[in-house]
């Protein structure tokens, strides 16, 4: 006799379930303790909510004490992490965040809304989804747009910016070339997906 239909289908969807592809870092809304360290309060019982409208669209309020971050988004919800402290031997001690799941990191990234560390969400990056080659186009189209470019390979290097340092900018354009080089990305079927650099471009 064989397997009833449905018990097939049930079975079908959990295989599939279980190899589902995990996110990707660069893909998805994140929010940085380095870049609110300066309003976060430095007193017990006072508090401060910067406005993060602009930098953090997803988020409807932000609210920081000395030992928590508090984040709403335009749904009502709201979820609250811990702020740890740690020792830098350097002054002032170094702000960092602690996931519900006790891991402490820099970063947290939105899935569907709910924030969390990347180990939580199992997300990886771009860089571990590709080849050799994969990777060194990649680390070029990043330096392109360090450069002040566009991270397209066919696109002509920038000119170095007023305010920019000439060794920096001959050491990053000597890089990319390089690596473009050795990878010939002419061969490359499919343009790169600008896409992975919407939420991490470089200040």
């Amino acid at each position: 006799m064989g397997m009833p239909r449905q018990l097939a289908r049930g079975l079908r969807t959990k295989h599939r379930r279980g190899k589902s592809t995990p996110p990707v870092i660069e893909l998805m809304p994140s929010i940085s303790i380095n870049e609110l360290r300066r309003v976060i309060p430095t007193r017990h019982g006072t508090y401060t909510q910067p406005n993060v409208s602009f930098k953090y669209p997803q988020i409807r309020q932000l609210r920081l004490t000395i030992d928590s971050i508090e984040i709403l988004d335009h749904f009502g919800r709201k979820q609250v992490f811990r702020i740890r402290w740690a020792r830098t031997y350097f002054g002032r001690p170094r702000p960092i965040i602690e996931c519900t799941c006790t891991r402490r990191a820099i970063k947290l990234f939105s899935k569907y809304g709910t924030y969390a560390c990347r180990k939580c969400h199992g997300a990886v990056y771009t860089s571990q989804r590709q080849d050799s080659k994969g990777r060194k186009r990649f680390k070029a189209a990043k330096l392109r747009l360090e450069l002040g470019g566009l991270p397209n390979s066919n696109e002509a290097l920038p000119a170095k910016r007023k305010w920019a340092h000439r060794r920096r900018y001959q050491r990053l354009r000597s890089q990319v070339q390089a690596l473009e080089a050795a990878i010939k990305p002419k061969r490359f079927r499919k343009p790169i997906d600008i896409r992975i650099f919407a939420y991490h471009l470089p200040s």
